[in-house]
């Protein structure tokens, strides 16, 4: 059996020591919720730069679909301008041409009129010279 002294001695040591665990385990507690507090907000900042991160490449893929929208635009508005340019100078120098043209053959028809002159005042005078050799 056991003995009742021992026994009140056992109850009188956990009394004694056990504010003391009791300390130990209110300390254990408040550690473990101090570590899961610093947890949650590490977590909660992680998230927060991970969002913020998210957020920013999303707005840099925004501003990258813009520029080469723009890119784009500025392309085509650049390919619209060439072609007109090509347009008007090929109609510039079709009538330049076509001045040339109307140019050169009134020249040329003023040559002709002069050579035919030439012929026609020369071709008496070589009759008359033809007529004076005797030939």
């Amino acid at each position: 059996m056991v003995n009742e002294d021992e026994m009140m001695e056992l109850i009188d040591q956990i009394r004694f020591n056990l504010p003391d665990e009791i300390k130990q385990a209110n300390w254990t507690v408040a550690e473990q919720q101090r570590i899961v507090t610093e947890a949650h907000s590490e977590a909660a900042r992680i998230m927060s730069r991970a969002n913020e991160r998210a957020e920013e490449t999303v707005s840099e893929h925004e501003i990258l679909r813009r520029s080469e929208r723009h890119a784009a635009q500025v392309v085509r508005d650049a390919q619209g301008k060439s072609d007109q340019i090509i347009r008007e100078a090929e109609a510039y120098a079709l009538e330049q041409l076509k001045q040339l043209e109307a140019h050169l053959g009134r020249t040329l028809a003023t040559v002709r009129r002069g050579v035919e002159a030439l012929q026609s005042s020369t071709a008496p005078a070589e009759e008359t010279a033809d007529q004076t050799t005797g030939s």
